[in-house]
């Protein structure tokens, strides 16, 4: 019986050790909001950090770029989900985004798939995951909107 007790010992460290490196993924995933990175790495260009509509290449547009924190604001409280979906994939034309021959964000998304996606990409439903990427973003500007 002195012989299961050193391998039960180390069943249980290696068992502790995992869970404690999975525990670490799930707040490593936590702490990346994907919404925020593309609104960041995209949206904050024009749309500025705060969402206000002054960010660095918002003088290089002929319109004046909107404040995504005030859609709930300007339809009666309730975040317009539906526009803001239509509007960042480009099913919704809008001024300030420019014809339809300019890149719309759904399309940038079906064209960023095959890198972000690598070996999972063949046979992968592209739509799900440009959905998924727009939907990140709607829910992060949603949680920028002024009380």
């Amino acid at each position: 019986m002195a012989t299961v007790r050193p391998f039960a010992r180390i069943a249980l460290f290696l068992t502790v050790a995992g869970m404690g490196a999975l525990l670490a993924d799930g707040a490593a995933a936590q702490a990346r909001d994907i919404g925020k990175y593309e609104f960041d790495t995209y949206c904050a260009l024009c749309h500025g950090k705060d969402a206000k509509g002054g960010g660095p290449f918002s003088g290089l547009v002929n319109k004046k770029v909107p404040d995504l924190t005030v859609l709930s604001k300007n339809n009666g409280g309730v975040f317009p989900f539906e526009m803001a979906y239509e509007t960042i994939s480009g099913a919704k034309e809008t001024a300030a985004h420019g014809t339809r021959e300019m890149p719309i964000w759904g399309d940038h998304y079906k064209e960023k798939a095959p890198q972000d996606l690598g070996p999972y990409f063949a046979g992968s439903d592209v739509s799900s995951y440009v959905r998924g990427k727009i939907l990140a973003l709607v829910g992060y500007i949603s949680t920028l909107q002024v009380k």
